[in-house]
């Protein structure tokens, strides 16, 4: 075993086997276990046949996919595989190192947005661990700086309704505050409604191409639920004789003509479901009634994407009940 300096500062170890060279490189000055790890990995990877480039090996990961993910996140899959250089999409995939995810994911943080950098680097070592299971990644990401987001209140959510009451976007607003995402609301048809219990079992989503569809499975497996509807909502339903038949994108903009018109700082639609889990824990629904009725899988999942509007409505809870005993 013969460890040597090149002229880039990288450190090359060689390894002579049954005939064969083996070499490994390193970003740093190794120890001998590393070394010994490092060769041993690569003869493991020569005598399973994994060959190809990482293009190769992520085209493969991607199909090999295809049929038990949702189009859209194969749309996502290829978008990353895209995203990626030339350059690192040609390394051999037995012969990528660390340091060559690290350039890569230098070189894109360049002109992208952190969180934008993480999603690549979720890709790059989900493609890694299932053609290089012994390739440990110790990559540094870029700090991701959380945006301060609008968190409607009760007040604004209630004027918003009341300024589409009678439009198109009635029922459908009506929804998103009870829940629904935005995708479940354009796949849902009349039919769906059973007295005043609305079956969600489908989602509109991109395909590959870009292209809306209507997928016949939700989000996720808890996504398919039963959602007891208010009378009044679900009567209104019945005289319109249908849910929503716009665009999914049509939903954001009339939101945010809404919020223009009555003055209230802007939020994306999704904000309405937001608002669902905040405003139900703060009148004390239990924790797996607010899971079953959203569709969230788990709480982290819930707490970790809500945490703040979950904050906010205590702290107004607080402040209502002190004003009310304290005055």
């Amino acid at each position: 075993m013969k460890l040597e300096e090149l002229p880039s500062g990288s450190y090359r170890a060689k390894k002579v086997y049954k005939g064969k060279t083996y070499r490994v490189t390193f970003d740093h000055v190794p120890d001998d276990k590393e070394i010994l790890m490092a060769l041993s990995e690569q003869m493991e990877q020569d005598n399973t046949g994994v060959k190809g480039t990482f293009e190769k090996c992520a085209n493969d990961y991607i199909q090999n996919r295809s049929n038990v993910t949702s189009p859209a996140t194969v749309r996502t899959y290829n978008t990353k595989l895209n995203q990626l250089t030339s350059a690192f999409k040609s390394l051999k995939i037995h012969e990528i190192t660390n340091a060559d995810v690290q350039s890569e994911i230098n070189t894109f943080s360049e002109k992208h947005a952190p969180k934008t950098t993480k999603t690549l680097y979720g890709f790059i070592s989900s493609v890694l661990a299932e053609y290089r299971p012994n390739l440990h990644l110790r990559v540094k990401l870029p700090q991701i700086i959380k945006k301060n987001e609008y968190d409607p209140s009760s007040e604004d959510i209630q004027r918003i309704l009341e300024d589409v009451k009678g439009s198109k976007y009635s029922i459908p607003f009506q929804l998103g505050v009870l829940s629904c995402r935005r995708g479940e609301i354009c796949a849902l048809n009349i039919n769906d409604l059973d007295g005043n219990n609305l079956f969600i079992h489908r989602s509109m989503v991109y395909d590959e191409n870009n292209n809306w569809i209507i997928k016949e499975t939700p989000k996720t497996d808890s996504s398919n639920r039963l959602l007891p509807l208010p009378e009044k909502l679900a009567n209104e339903i019945r005289e319109q004789g249908y849910i929503y038949d716009g665009h999914p994108n049509a939903l954001n903009k009339a939101i945010h003509r809404a919020q223009k018109r009555l003055g209230i700082p802007e939020f994306k639609f999704h904000k309405l479901r937001s608002y669902f889990a905040s405003y139900a824990d703060s009148i004390g629904i239990p924790e797996s009634a607010i899971l079953a009725i959203g569709g969230w899988n788990t709480p982290s999942i819930m707490k970790s994407v809500y945490r703040k509007a979950l904050e906010t409505s205590k702290q107004e809870a607080i402040k209502k009940i002190s004003d009310s005993l304290l005055g």
